[in-house]
């Protein structure tokens, strides 16, 4: 969660009626359905034809970021970035230099400025993350007190928002003292705005509010009914088909998550190495929350145990669960010490989800099974 925070939205913002809309919004959904090749193809040819676009050159270093992520080292990854990225705030800022009354490009501006904060966060560079990350963010912000029917930019307003109201008193003091409103409950009345009235934002809005339900504040069944229609429109995007492979465990479906783990079977070869490394990891833990709530223990804890030994992924909230339930099943071992140890492990991740408090409990009272 907190590193979607600082990853800023990149297609959160309606573009309205321009030139060029159609070509954009083609891109975007290549980008989305991990078509990245054709998505880089479609928004430079876009970028030559349509510069003053809105979005087309914010969507443009995404695509190239994506493509990039799977196939090159993270060196290389965050070398490209940062040129792409430095080239499109310079054409951000001559858009705002020659159109200062036009809150769209403003939009674009903050989020190319907030941008910058994911390379320093790789970086592990703190402070200049946080101010890179408020810099882009204050610009979006006063762009929407400007216009407040722009609402794509409820996304971000509302991720941060959601952010300070789990976070401890000062982050709650910082966030209010600029405006906003420090508040879980508040910040996904945000969220669930862009994800229901914006046709720009409601990708990235559906795919955070997903992983909210899902690990932090447990909704099952509105989790399924977002993930469901994220794997529906992008089936080819493996993350959001696991997402959706997560739900239907959640919900219990174990006959249909059988069928769409096989797929997944199928589909992961076809990723790039950096990608098929990072999903065969949440692939390990989905089988072995499946034969845990199958009741076939040898089974699960051989998945859980690869998960976590495979395990790379900045988001850490799979990994997390597969040390709750590696606790879980040494409970019912009776392996009591082995079971803190797991417990104590998700605990240490410190990351905001449901996994965190289920193990602290199991620590006081051990899982019965």
């Amino acid at each position: 969660m907190k590193y979607s925070i600082l990853f800023i939205s990149i297609f959160s913002f309606i573009f309205g009626q321009h030139p060029g809309d159609k070509a954009v919004r083609s891109g975007a959904d290549a980008f989305y359905n991990y078509e990245y090749e054709k998505s880089i193809k479609i928004l430079t040819k876009a970028r030559k034809d349509y510069p003053e676009h809105p979005g087309v050159h914010v969507a443009w270093v995404a695509a190239h970021w994506r493509y990039e992520e799977a196939n090159l080292t993270i060196e290389e990854v965050y070398t490209n970035f940062d040129r792409n990225l430095s080239e499109i705030v310079n054409v951000y800022n001559s858009l705002v230099a020659k159109y200062p009354d036009n809150q769209e490009y403003k939009l674009y501006q903050g989020t190319a400025k907030g941008l910058n904060a994911r390379i320093l966060l790789g970086q592990k560079k703190w402070v200049p993350t946080l101010i890179s990350a408020y810099q882009g963010f204050r610009i979006i912000q006063k762009t929407q007190e400007k216009d407040p029917y722009l609402t794509d930019a409820y996304l971000p307003i509302g991720i941060v928002e959601y952010y300070a109201g789990m976070s401890n008193v000062l982050v709650k003091a910082g966030a209010e003292m600029f405006g906003l409103n420090a508040s879980k409950v508040e910040g996904i009345r945000k969220m669930e705005i862009a994800a229901t009235k914006s046709p720009w934002a409601w990708t990235e809005s559906m795919s955070i509010l997903s992983f909210i339900y899902q690990f932090i504040d447990i909704n099952k069944s509105r989790g399924l009914e977002l993930s469901k229609l994220l794997s529906e429109k992008y089936p080819n995007n493996y993350d959001y088909q696991v997402h959706y492979v997560f739900s239907l465990i959640q919900t219990g479906a174990l006959k249909q998550a059988k069928m769409e783990l096989n797929k997944l079977n199928h589909k992961l070869i076809e990723l790039g190495p950096r990608h098929r490394k990072l999903y065969t990891a949440y692939l390990n833990y989905l089988w072995g929350h499946y034969f845990f709530l199958k009741g076939e223990d040898e089974k699960a804890m051989g998945f859980l145990e690869k998960c976590i030994e495979l395990y790379h992924a900045e988001l850490d909230a799979f990994l997390g669960n597969s040390h709750l339930l590696q606790g879980m099943i040494l409970d019912k071992r009776k392996d009591r010490m082995g079971a803190v140890i797991s417990y104590n492990k998700c605990i240490k991740l410190d990351n905001h989800t449901q996994a965190i408090l289920m193990a602290k409990q199991y620590l006081n009272e051990p899982f019965q099974g």
